[in-house]
């Protein structure tokens, strides 16, 4: 499920409020090009180990000091390789509802293969990578910031083969949501870096096409003109907080679709 949330911002405790009187709120004016991707992963190297399904953490950063700095958001991906599992679609199943409603859309559930219909949809089949989940700070949201920088993480993770899924829909339902409207804004907002309905509420990329590398030049065309102003906040361990994020008012405005 992907729905470009995150917790609302915390409350400073009473130690880094004194901590604060000891180092003083920085406020920066940021772009994309101040922002830098971590990656994580685990190989099990058990050979009777399940890797038939690899999980990527990917963490979004401001950049500090030509490294990876304080975090503003995060993205969990699935790679998936049939050829790994006895039926990919079971291994699914056993990680999450998520991951299964998704895997059972892309691959037949008896025999573990890809659908002959996406088959011929791809233009090289290969793995699927499955965007599992993506959170952003609520201040950054709206801009289409948080679909960016998910797109430049699948572009590096991808080497051109396979397909990208995933079913844009919110992490939480509560009665005070129109799941529908909210999956068809979510929709609409990944459908700007190359994302086309298939089944099943799951949408898909092919990157074995040009259409995410020419949607992310376009992206990045647009954000390049974006500037945050940022307030950190840092405690006497070394670590930073945004303890308030504005917009400069010298950008254009924000995405009409408030989820991106």
């Amino acid at each position: 499920m992907t729905d470009l949330g995150s917790s609302p911002p915390a409350v400073p405790t009473q130690a880094q409020v004194q901590a604060h009187m000891h180092h003083p709120p920085i406020v920066e004016c940021l772009g994309v090009d101040d922002m830098i991707l971590t990656y994580s992963s685990e190989h099990w190297i058990d050979p009777l180990g399940e890797d038939g399904v690899q999980y990527w953490d990917v963490g979004m950063h401001v950049k500090e000091d030509a490294g990876p700095g304080t975090s503003f958001g995060s993205a969990r991906f699935c790679v998936a390789d049939e050829y790994r599992v006895a039926n990919i679609v079971h291994s699914f199943d056993t990680l999450s509802s998520d991951l299964y409603r998704i895997g059972k859309t892309l691959y037949d559930e008896k025999t573990g293969d890809l659908r002959d219909d996406l088959h011929e949809l791809l233009a090289l089949p290969g793995k699927a990578t499955i965007v599992d989940k993506v959170t952003i700070d609520r201040r950054l949201r709206g801009h289409g910031l948080g679909v960016y920088l998910t797109g430049m993480a699948l572009d590096y993770l991808n080497h051109g083969a396979g397909v990208i899924a995933l079913f844009p829909g919110p992490l939480e339902r509560d009665d005070n949501t129109n799941h529908q409207q909210a999956c068809a804004s979510l929709g609409r907002a990944w459908s700007r870096i190359g994302f086309t309905p298939y089944n099943d509420g799951t949408w898909i990329l092919d990157p074995g096409m040009t259409t995410l590398d020419n949607a992310l030049r376009r992206e990045r065309e647009r954000l390049q003109h974006h500037r945050w102003n940022m307030t950190f906040c840092y405690e006497e361990r070394g670590l930073s907080t945004i303890s308030a994020i504005t917009m400069a008012k010298s950008i254009p405005h924000p995405l009409p679709n408030r989820l991106s």
